[in-house]
């Protein structure tokens, strides 16, 4: 039997205030009893009514109320034979009787709107209802399990009333043998679908749950209400763990409460990690120092620094397939003139010097983060090499960022600065990065494409004083200050996108940086060979120097920020390509924005991307951004078609801004369709750039004219940097849009965009729709 006391409650007419409850746990058969309070000898005198009517009880589960555990009480329950059991705190095994307070105080309240402080007077009627309804657990009425038959109910009275059911004439004998056979067959089933509805509940509350135990002696924090808030919760300790009561109660000691002990739960309950005790010893002498140097020399590979070798280069940039003997050995004279700023090792600046200002002057200071002794050896090998290239010193300062050790999968440990709390609090400096789109179509373009990558960029920057004492970092060994600017400061990208527009600064029709990658591109070899001589010779009174194993010289095609450029012409990398073919089917919205992420990048080589992509998208729609997804055969086949459109490598031709743009448009019931193309000297047509788009729903409303002419505004609107200042024909399928800029009629919405295109310089041509299938084709998709 479970016992609780519920209230207070409003005082009844009587000057009752609570109700002591109990539940029959084999039956379900609920009581309650009013009392006026529940001090020790009302709890014992309402247990001995309700005992009266169930029987006295084998085991009774309570609580840890002081009128459940006081010892008039415990006398109380000694002398009859019974058997107490409390629940750990914040985790009650006798959740029937917490339900069945929810349930009568709902009802409770509802009859008191109608008898005011008379509720006491409603409690028979309530606790009828309580006991002739169908017990979901059991599958049978509490009534009918204690009784052998169901109670005459309101509902049974109006059954008789209407049916008027003959009663069966029985012996007393032939009664009871009924009676016992039907409980008996009452008490089979109602222990079978408990069985059952156990099992069920417990396999889903156990679904996501983790197998944990603790020993006698484990230290342990435990989840307890907060002193100043009860409503909310907080892990104190650390506890000692006394003895273990079951699989899920413990008893635990907590320090500092005069030994008191206290059961809980094992889900109130995690492992306390003590940390690691440290010392700090301040010695003098030449023994400590020479210990100290000796922690220090750590073996790591030693290289001269000076790695110019012109065979290397020409083997890896693939010259001899593509550059005469002459052209060779021309390049190979001008890179040897500026060998000496071919490094592995960074060189430092003059030109500039990293600073930034803070909006508070709070200083910031973290902890270390704990490393292993593994980890420790390496960040010890690469703190000493960059002692030995000046790049930072040991000092103190007032601030102080973790250093953590980054490890991944097929790549060498690299030593990272957690900067976050510093950055937020770093005035944000602002200048432009360049556009990507615009950096490849340049590059495209040209027939020689050398491309530079400076060696560990941002440490050939200075800090000012100002910086360093800021940028300072801590690791479990020391502090040490940067000299150069590490990687991780929130204006970091900025500052040397700023560098790079300087040390190139007019140089912009030859030669393109994005961080630290400069592409250096031409139309003929003569031209080519000046543009690197002067970008080298600008590198080199900067004072930098350049990786050689990740340069590329005179390419005609090559890899850059992501695409195969030269020639005229791009495509998608194949190293970026491969992570889109070879991602996994996602499961959740996060997974699927990662993967629209990646194979957007290239929407540009792709038709219809956004149609095809339309039923992944459609699937990120909802509230919840982390939740799963329903998998459709449209999301699949979607999924599957965007891989393939990218696997088939298309191409796309660089922008020639000496012949005109042809710019094809259509539009269908789903979306948008946009071609940006140029004819060569042949007359050939090739593609610049495709666009898609779905309609909105609004959109989806206009009529045919509307949705064709939103097509061409849509098109100009994006293509507008192409477009600006230049002739350019649209071609449609939609006749009527011939006259759309002398003639928009009554419609308000053609005429609005009528005079938004008023600035560009453009005739609209019909095209058949039998010509016109590139754009109709991006339109309309098979898969949506």
């Amino acid at each position: 039997m479970n016992i609780d006391a519920v209230g207070p409650l409003p005082t009844s007419s009587k000057g009752n205030n609570y109700l002591l409850t109990a539940i029959c746990m084999s039956s379900r058969y609920p009581d309650a009893i009013p009392v006026a309070d529940i001090s020790s000898v009302s709890v014992t005198d309402a247990l001995l009514e309700i005992f009266s009517k169930m029987g006295f009880p084998r085991q009774i589960q309570s609580d840890l109320g002081s009128s459940f555990a006081s010892l008039l009480t415990t006398e109380f329950f000694d002398r009859f034979g019974i058997k107490v059991t409390h629940s750990s705190v914040h985790h009650p095994q006798s959740n029937p009787v917490e339900r069945f307070h929810r349930t009568i105080k709902r009802m409770l309240r509802v009859l008191c709107l109608e008898s005011g402080q008379d509720w006491e007077k409603n409690l028979p009627a309530t606790l009828l209802a309580l006991r002739t309804i169908t017990h979901d657990s059991t599958g049978f009425s509490p009534a009918e399990l204690v009784h052998g038959k169901n109670l005459r109910t309101p509902e049974v009275l109006l059954y008789e009333h209407w049916v008027r059911p003959q009663e069966e004439d029985s012996t007393v004998t032939e009664y009871i043998f009924d009676l016992i056979n039907r409980m008996r067959h009452c008490q089979e089933l109602a222990v079978t679908t408990m069985t059952e509805t156990r099992d069920k509940r417990k396999t889903w509350y156990d679904k996501n749950a983790v197998k944990r135990e603790f020993r006698v002696g484990d230290l342990v924090l435990v989840l307890a209400t907060s002193k100043p808030n009860k409503m909310a919760v907080q892990w104190t300790g650390p506890g000692v763990i006394e003895s273990k009561l079951s699989e899920t109660n413990y008893i635990v000691r907590m320090e500092g409460k005069n030994d008191k002990t206290q059961i809980y739960h094992i889900n109130l309950l995690k492992p306390y990690h003590q940390r690691l005790e440290r010392v700090n010893l301040l010695v003098n002498g030449e023994e400590n120092q020479e210990r100290e140097t000796e922690e220090l020399t750590i073996l790591y590979p030693v290289s001269d620094p000076n790695i110019y070798d012109f065979e290397r280069i020409k083997a890896d940039s693939a010259l001899e397939g593509r550059l005469s003997p002459t052209e060779i050995e021309s390049l190979k004279q001008l890179l040897g003139r500026h060998k000496k700023i071919f490094s592995n090792d960074p060189g430092k600046t003059h030109l500039v010097e990293h600073d930034f200002e803070l909006i508070s002057d709070k200083p910031i200071r973290s902890k270390p983060y704990r490393t292993s002794q593994r980890q420790n050896e390496i960040l010890k090998g690469e703190i000493k090499r960059m002692l030995d290239l000046n790049i930072i010193e040991i000092g103190q300062s007032d601030y102080a960022s973790p250093m953590i050790l980054v490890e991944s999968t097929g790549r060498d440990p690299r030593p990272c600065i957690d900067y976050r709390l510093l950055n937020a609090n770093v005035r944000t400096q602002y200048f432009p990065l360049p556009n990507i789109e615009e950096r490849v179509e340049r590059v495209a373009a040209a027939k020689y494409i050398t491309v530079i990558d400076l060696a560990k960029g941002y440490r050939q920057i200075p800090l000012s004083e100002r910086a360093r004492r800021y940028s300072a970092f801590v690791t479990s060994f020391g502090t040490y200050i940067p000299l150069r600017m590490p990687f991780g400061l929130v204006n970091a990208p900025y500052f040397f996108s700023k560098l790079m527009v300087q040390v190139l600064e007019n140089c912009d029709t030859f030669a393109v940086p994005y961080l630290d990658d400069i592409a250096i591109y031409s139309e003929n070899w003569e031209d080519h060979l000046k543009h690197v001589d002067e970008v080298l010779k600008r590198i080199g009174n900067a004072q930098l120097t350049i990786k050689p194993s990740k340069c590329k010289f005179a390419q005609n095609h090559t890899k850059y920020l992501g695409h195969i450029v030269g020639g005229g012409v791009r495509s998608p990398a194949e190293a970026k390509i491969k992570a889109v073919t070879d991602f996994p089917t996602p499961k959740t919205k996060t997974q699927i924005r990662a993967f629209l992420g990646l194979a957007g990048y290239y929407a540009h080589y792709v038709k219809n991307f956004s149609l095809i992509a339309a039923p992944l998208t459609q699937s990120l729609k909802g509230k919840i951004k982390k939740e799963g997804v329903n998998w459709t055969q449209d999301c699949n086949r979607a999924f599957t078609e965007l891989k393939n459109r990218l696997t088939e490598i298309p191409v796309l031709h660089a922008p020639d801004y000496n012949r005109e743009f042809i710019v094809q448009t259509d539009a269908s019931d789903l979306g948008i369709g946009v071609v940006l193309s140029q004819r060569n000297d042949k007359g050939e047509e090739h593609p610049v750039l495709f666009l898609s788009k779905k309609f909105t729903d609004a959109q989806k409303k206009y009529g045919t004219t509307e949705k064709e002419c939103a097509a061409i505004i849509y098109a100009i609107t994006k293509l507008r940097y192409y477009l600006d200042g230049q002739q350019f024909t649209i071609e449609t399928d939609h006749n009527p849009l011939v006259w759309l800029n002398s003639n928009a009629g009554a419609n308000q919405r053609l005429m609005r965009w009528s005079l938004a295109l008023q600035p560009f310089r453009y005739k609209v041509v019909h095209k058949a729709g039998k010509k016109h299938l590139n754009a109709d084709a991006l339109s309309r998709s098979d898969i949506v």
